[in-house]
């Protein structure tokens, strides 16, 4: 991992990339199908890990801002701020 990775927020990407982002959410949790997701998970400030997993999104809360997303042997809950790659 390149030094200098740090936490993502939502003036890192476009508006664009966010709302797509966004769009293939919600598509996997309507449609039931799978996405591969990239998130952030910070250990000491601004280092950290990226994370990947595919799967369909099961639950989205609006309230925390975060999704569910589940595949056949495991389920995260993966706070929303902090994904930066949604693949279909």
């Amino acid at each position: 991992m390149a030094a200098g990775i740090r936490q993502l927020n939502e003036t890192d990407m476009t508006k664009q990339e966010r709302d797509s982002f966004y769009y293939m959410l919600r598509d996997s949790g309507r449609e039931d199908y799978a996405v591969t997701v990239s998130w952030w998970v910070s250990l000491e400030g601004e280092k950290g890990n990226t994370c990947t997993m595919w799967g369909v999104v099961k639950w989205f809360d609006p309230k925390s801002r975060k999704i569910k997303l589940a595949n056949q042997t495991s389920c995260q809950w993966i706070n929303m701020e902090h994904i930066f790659d949604v693949h279909g």
